[in-house]
């Protein structure tokens, strides 16, 4: 019996970093894995096409809305695409920064990738420009977003300490990234 695919999704406000960080666990990917990445909107980084491309990691965009609500549908096929194309060891998907991961979740918990995808515990990058901004740290969506995580990110450095008020808040467990192989460690190679 095949393995199920360890499914990543790291979620957080437009301008969190979560391109940043899904590029910086490619570059410890282990050489033996295939990785594919699902990207629900165009953020401030790009992928860098050429380095993934070293990295045998395979990256598709679907735009048109959420994941789970207007771009459901192009999801479903970018996602089953990548599975039959890539057959992919794991897959992170980078929803949108108001994205609804219940409702991503529910659909990879469903009874079509339930046999096949075990989702990792869902991350939510925090930043200290949406920790100290009320207009993202008091907005609706952005609160969902760390209500329905199951784990909350934040980088080294000033945002640690409003990231450990909001992580006790909510009863998050917090991890805070170096920026470094130990984060891989901690995100990858814990499933």
């Amino acid at each position: 019996m095949q393995q199920k695919i360890i499914c990543h999704l790291i979620a957080g406000f437009l301008g969190s970093g979560k391109t940043h960080l899904i590029q910086q666990l490619v570059s410890y990917k282990p050489v033996n894995e295939r990785w594919v990445i699902l990207v629900n909107e165009v953020g401030q980084q790009d992928y860098p096409m050429e380095q993934l491309k070293a990295h045998h990691v395979a990256v598709k965009t679907v735009l048109g809305g959420c994941l789970c609500c207007t771009a459901g549908m192009p999801f479903r096929v970018a996602l089953n695409d990548m599975i039959k194309q890539h057959r992919p060891d794991r897959i992170f998907i980078e929803p949108a920064g108001a994205g609804h991961l219940d409702n991503i979740k529910t659909l990879l918990q469903g009874q079509f990738y339930q046999p096949i995808i075990r989702i990792a515990a869902t991350q939510c990058l925090l930043n200290n420009k949406h920790l100290n901004d009320p207009s993202f740290a008091e907005h609706e969506n952005y609160l969902q977003l760390i209500e329905q995580a199951d784990a909350l990110l934040v980088y080294a450095g000033e945002a640690v300490i409003k990231a450990k008020e909001v992580s006790k808040r909510y009863t998050k467990p917090l991890t805070v990234l170096q920026g470094n192989r130990q984060d891989a460690h901690l995100l990858i190679d814990s499933y």
